[in-house]
């Protein structure tokens, strides 16, 4: 290896650093496993703080296929979202198109269970409901009869599973 070689490494890794660093806080964990796996996947400071709410509605969407009325609708809240991103909005189209890797979802809701840990109970409680809310939503658009709005049963666990964890429940 050449000395350039050397030195272009240690930038890199430098900067990677820094992007963690960056990262960690944009997050509010402390969790480097975390942070490197949703630095891994994509997720920026500037990114994850929304996108950390979004991806469990992404994953709901995904137990059945994600067919395009869930996309549509997914693409469509999000925009109304007035903290969106043309950056964030790629990486959700993305995440839309194909299913991100489990680990995604598992490192996601571990910082977020992390953030929602750190909140009041008046910041946290409402912040939560949103989410949940998003989430059954999304599982009604396709669901129960001719899709007339129930969620199934892997829904409902899936949303149930998800309230506990980011509700510290047990």
């Amino acid at each position: 290896m050449t000395d350039a070689e050397i030195i272009e490494r240690a930038r890199r890794h430098r900067q990677l650093a820094r992007e963690h660093l960056a990262l960690r806080d944009a997050l509010g964990t402390r969790d480097a496993d975390v942070v490197e796996q949703l630095h891994a996947y994509g997720l920026r400071p500037t990114t994850a703080p929304l996108l950390l709410d979004w991806l469990p509605v992404v994953e709901v969407a995904w137990l059945d296929g994600a067919d395009d009325r869930e996309r549509t609708a997914i693409r469509t809240a999000f925009e109304r979202d007035d903290r969106a991103t043309a950056e964030a909005l790629t990486l959700l189209d993305h995440w839309l198109a194909k299913r991100p890797a489990e680990g995604l979802f598992l490192s996601a809701r571990r910082a977020l269970a992390d953030q929602l840990a750190a909140l009041s109970d008046d910041e946290r409680q409402p912040r939560l409901a949103r989410i949940l809310d998003a989430c059954e939503r999304v599982g009604r658009i396709t669901g129960g009869f001719f899709g007339a709005g129930a969620l199934s049963a892997l829904e409902r666990r899936s949303i149930d599973a998800l309230r506990a964890e980011l509700a510290g429940a047990p």
